[in-house]
């Protein structure tokens, strides 16, 4: 597995503790990357990858879960403390197949039959504490800074966490295809293709109207788009919408 990065304080890069003082660039080719070796391990290939602020997550396609980077508030398992190198997180009590991580947490879903899932970390904004007792037939999940979200194959979204700009979701929301959750708001995409946004929006990111406080809350805005739109993506107050010519 490759690396990059230009700052590894806290394990970031997964490269072990004797690169905490290292500036690696970031450029075109893998070669100029950095490689962390003897990962993934042998007879076992990444079947899914997730970073935030500090920390990283691969899901393995045995069902066993990887971090490494800052894992002080137990995003990582235990023992609590700064990852350098990929460590086996322990005591997941089913085969994990997709991961996401918020800013000091880290979520982690089994096949959606099953519908078992985990919340490793903080429970700042009750993420761990207000998480339902399953999450069957899931479709896609996203974490924001402090809140998760899962979208149902029934096209509903469940979340929870932070509210306080309205990042959560409505339970009038319905008919959803496609998820995008930025750090404190999210991009829906609609069966009948309209690009809803939501969240604290003071960048532009969620569109207009928004209140004073750039919060678009306890609704949604309607993102008005020139042809068809066929991905959306969200990030740190910026959002994404790739479409096909009207």
């Amino acid at each position: 597995m490759w690396t990059y990065g230009t700052e590894c304080t806290k394990g970031e890069l997964g490269l072990g503790s004797n690169t905490d003082d290292k500036t690696i660039g970031i450029h075109e080719t893998d070669k100029d990357g950095s490689f962390i070796d003897g990962f993934p391990p042998e007879n076992t290939k990444i079947v899914d990858l997730a970073a935030s602020m500090g920390h990283t997550v691969a899901v393995l396609s045995n069902g066993d879960v990887y971090g490494w980077g800052n894992g002080r508030k137990g995003q990582l398992g235990e023992p609590r403390s700064i990852i350098w190198s990929p460590r086996r997180i322990e005591g997941i009590p089913f085969k994990a197949v997709r991961a996401v991580c918020g800013r000091e947490f880290t979520y982690i879903v089994s096949h959606h039959e099953e519908g078992s899932h985990l919340v490793l970390g903080t429970d700042k904004w009750s993420v761990v504490s207000h998480a339902p007792q399953h999450v069957r037939w899931w479709k896609d999940i996203g974490a924001g800074w402090s809140s998760i979200y899962v979208l149902l194959q029934s096209g509903k979204v469940l979340s929870w966490g932070r509210n306080d700009h309205g990042q959560l979701s409505l339970p009038n929301l319905s008919n959803i295809e496609q998820l995008a959750v930025g750090s404190e708001h999210v991009l829906t995409l609609s069966t009948s293709g309209k690009v809803l946004a939501w969240g604290w929006g003071e960048h532009g990111n969620c569109g207009l109207p928004t209140e004073s406080n750039g919060d678009v809350k306890d609704r949604w805005n309607v993102l008005i788009v020139p042809g068809k739109v066929l991905m959306i993506g969200a990030g740190c107050a910026t959002s994404f919408i790739q479409a096909a010519d009207g």
